[in-house]
C-alpha cells in the first residue's frame, strides 16, 4: 500500500517515479561505486575546508585569538605605566595629608606664597644678547 503523499508526489513530479525505479547515472561513469566514492570524498574535502575555515578565520578561531593576545599585551603595559602613575600619586596624596611641610613646599611653589615675616627676593637673570630686555630695563631705571 502505497502512501497518499508518495502517491502524489509521483503525480506532480514524474521523474520522481523514474529516479526511484532506476536511479541516478552522470553522463560518462559507470553505475558502479566510484561515482559514489568520487562524490563522498569531495563532500568530505568540502566538509574538512570548512570545518578549517572557521577553525583559523571564524569567531573564536586562532586570528583572533592572535589578535586578542596582542591587545591583551598591550593592555597590560598601559596598565603597568597607570598603575606606577596611581603609585606616585598615592604617595603624593599621603603625603598631603600626613605632612604639612610637603603643603608648605607646594604653596611656595605653585602659588607663590610666604609667610609672616618672610621677606621675599626674586633674582632675575639680565638677558645681554635681548636689547628689548636692556630697554626695559633702562625705562624702569629712569622712571621714579
Amino acid at each position: 500500500m502505497q502512501n497518499t503523499a508518495d502517491t502524489v508526489h509521483r503525480a506532480r513530479f514524474p521523474f520522481v517515479s523514474q529516479v526511484l525505479r532506476h536511479g541516478v547515472h552522470l553522463p560518462g561513469m559507470e553505475p558502479d561505486g566510484a561515482a559514489v566514492r568520487i562524490a563522498i570524498y569531495l563532500l568530505t574535502g568540502l566538509l574538512l575546508v570548512l570545518l578549517q575555515y572557521t577553525l583559523w578565520f571564524g569567531t573564536g578561531g586562532a586570528v583572533s585569538l592572535w589578535r586578542l593576545k596582542r591587545e591583551i599585551a598591550i593592555q597590560k603595559v598601559q596598565n603597568a605605566k597607570i598603575s606606577e602613575r596611581n603609585q606616585a600619586l598615592d604617595a603624593k596624596v599621603l603625603d598631603l595629608r600626613q605632612g604639612l611641610a610637603s603643603v608648605q613646599d607646594l604653596a611656595r611653589s605653585q602659588l607663590g606664597m610666604v609667610r609672616k615675616n618672610e621677606t621675599f627676593f626674586q633674582i632675575v637673570q639680565r638677558d645681554s644678547a635681548n636689547p628689548s630686555h636692556r630697554d626695559e630695563l633702562q625705562r624702569s631705571q629712569a622712571v621714579p
